[in-house]
């Protein structure tokens, strides 16, 4: 027993004595290296990870009894993965067993006793080369990975650079304020940008300080990015165009050195633009709160202010475009960064006329397409859906083969950019296109007849996006809503509901219940914001506030008010209501010219 014990302490001391040499690593082998090593460590985790059919395992106590029971033929013991593996010698049977830490001495006597013929397997002492794999390897390859990374965000440049052709202005745009439609108070206010980096003189003799930064603020699609460019283009000026997120990627305290690289850039080749897009991403509001807010972004701003009171006599002129001005640090938004706030609103009638001429160039048109009454459909619409609907047309009128874009073209276009395409596809019973027709005709009868109400453009119960049905009404130009107006609003949502409960004979459907949301939202809006209660003035309302009970009941009061106008006026025209319904069951959609013509023909005439 004790001569085995020997022998596997002196076998333990006694393996690996000889080391690998290696040899230095050339500088301009490290790309190959790693990649080796990386194959490496894949092959070797791979093995290591790679279960091995050491036959079949049995317990401890198990084990220890096929050794007393005299089962036992050979033994072969693992002293660095603490198993014994026991060849029977029934069939050279084998089996094996962890034992526990200590307990080898014990099991050991026992087989010297059973004169089992044992093999010890001592722990082996690491290598040079074995430690390199599991400990250095795999902290090179990760270091190689990182470096590799850093070099991606920063193309090339480092980590807290940007890449070359971020930092490279584009030199000046060929865009122009001709192709500019529909924003010329815009584009006027714009052209002192042009002047400003044109004939600065103007300005100094007269000891006028310029303006040096000019934010543009509007809803989205309504050509932000273009201005910025015309005005490039105009001036002929290089032009740095980003977005506020490219200065923070990836990698946290880089943001600050990018605005810094941005900015030095600009002075080197002033006179400059620099233009940020959706500056809001690198410029919120920075936080009261201790322990809150967003070191990365805010350090980003800081070094954002710092530089931008660093413009003065340098003729470099700054852009930002948001539509959430709201959330600006108003550190950016004082005189001296941000001086001009350029309002870039959605475009009028005329303007959305022009911007229809200008994507239709190129595109072949029908003759009798009338771009002034169809941008009086388009209301609220922005330039960009605009485009989008010039180009829904265009594909719609390939798909049909036509040789040109109709105005039936365009009206489907229309149609899928506000309320989604058609489902024709979709299975609808008999019973629910009589329910569908009937709720979108008290819509349409509603919008059509009551006072203030805006007019129906088109109605359908041709499934579009997620509703069964839809009514799509006239929008207005106005900044203003009356409050008979705003009623109106209310007594066309609830007039679905009312065509169900009259043709119905009393009873409803769930289908109103996107109305009602609907209706709600604009009875909250008249009490809380606007005033227009009978009791409430405006309020700030706070759900589970104190008063917002009272603001609910007369929400209430209001949305029940609306249902009973609703339902009087179709009580009143029941037969106009009824030959809606029938028209729309027969057809699947009606415009607002045939609306039009079925009351006056059929209707208005009888009475």
């Amino acid at each position: 027993m004790n001569k085995l014990l020997k022998n596997l302490s002196e076998k333990s001391n006694n393996r690996y004595n000889n080391k690998d040499k290696q040899k230095p690593i050339d500088p301009k082998k490290n790309k190959r290296l790693i990649i080796l090593w990386s194959i490496f460590t894949v092959i070797w985790l791979a093995i290591l990870l790679t279960p091995t059919n050491y036959g079949e395992k049995v317990s401890y106590n198990e084990g220890k009894r096929y050794i007393l029971d005299s089962k036992v033929k050979e033994a072969s013991v693992d002293d660095h993965r603490r198993l014994i593996f026991l060849t029977l010698e029934e069939k050279n049977k084998v089996i094996y067993f962890s034992y526990p830490e200590g307990s080898i001495k014990d099991i050991l006597t026992e087989m010297e006793n059973e004169e089992i013929k044992i093999d010890v397997k001592p722990v082996p002492r690491p290598t040079f080369l074995s430690s390199l794999i599991s400990g250095i390897l795999p902290i090179l390859l990760l270091f190689g990975l990182l470096i590799y990374f850093s070099k991606k965000a920063g193309a090339g440049l480092g980590i807290g650079k940007l890449s070359n052709k971020k930092s490279a202005p584009v030199e000046s745009p060929k865009t122009r304020f001709v192709d500019v439609a529909g924003l010329d108070e815009t584009v006027e206010e714009l052209k002192e940008v042009v002047e400003i980096l044109s004939n600065p003189d103007k300005y100094s003799k007269l000891g006028a300080q310029v303006p040096r930064g000019f934010l543009l603020v509007g809803p989205p699609g309504t050509g932000k990015t273009l201005l910025a460019k015309a005005v490039a283009g105009e001036a002929g000026v290089p032009f740095f165009a980003l977005s506020g997120s490219d200065f923070t990627e990836m990698f946290v305290g880089v943001g600050a050195s990018r605005v810094r690289e941005l900015f030095a850039n600009a002075r080197a080749q002033a006179p400059s633009i620099i233009f940020i897009d959706e500056i809001d991403s690198v410029a919120r509001k920075r936080s009261n709160h201790i322990m809150g807010g967003n070191d990365e972004r805010e350090n980003t701003l800081n070094q954002l202010l710092a530089e931008l009171d660093g413009f003065e006599g340098r003729n470099v002129i700054f852009l930002g475009a948001t539509n959430r001005v709201d959330i600006l640090d108003p550190a950016l938004l004082r005189p001296g960064r941000f001086d001009r706030k350029v309002i870039v609103p959605l475009p009028d009638q005329k303007g959305r006329e022009a911007i229809l001429r200008v994507h239709a160039e190129g595109r072949k048109f029908s003759k009798d397409i009338n771009f002034k009454s169809f941008a009086l459909r388009t209301t609220g619409l922005s330039g960009a859906d605009l485009a989008y609907i010039i180009n829904e047309a265009a594909l719609d009128a390939a798909r049909k083969n036509q040789s040109s874009i109709e105005d039936a073209n365009l009206q489907a276009a229309l149609a899928t950019s506000i309320l989604g395409r058609e489902r024709k596809g979709t299975i609808v019973s008999d019973r629910d296109r009589e329910i569908v027709a009937y709720h979108e005709s008290g819509h349409t009868l509603a919008a059509y007849l009551y006072p203030n109400a805006e007019k129906p453009v088109t109605v359908s119960i041709i499934p579009r996006g997620g509703a069964g049905g839809v009514t799509w009404l006239n929008g207005s130009d106005n900044g203003f809503y009356t409050k008979d107006q705003l009623f109106a609003k209310l007594v066309v949502s609830m007039a679905g509901r009312a065509a169900e409960e009259i043709l119905l004979k009393g009873n409803y459907t769930q289908g109103a219940h996107g109305d009602l949301s609907s209706a709600t939202n604009i009875a909250t809006e008249m009490l809380t914001r606007y005033g227009m209660g009978d009791e409430l003035v405006s309020i700030e309302y706070i759900p589970g506030s104190t008063g917002s009970d009272k603001i609910n009941q007369e929400v209430s009061v209001i949305i029940k008010s609306a249902l009973a106008e609703a339902r009087k006026l179709l009580a009143k025209n029941k037969k106009f209501l009824e030959l809606l319904s029938n028209e729309l069951l027969k057809n699947e959609s009606l415009e607002y010219e045939e609306i039009d013509s079925l009351y006056k023909k059929k209707i208005k005439k009888n009475r």
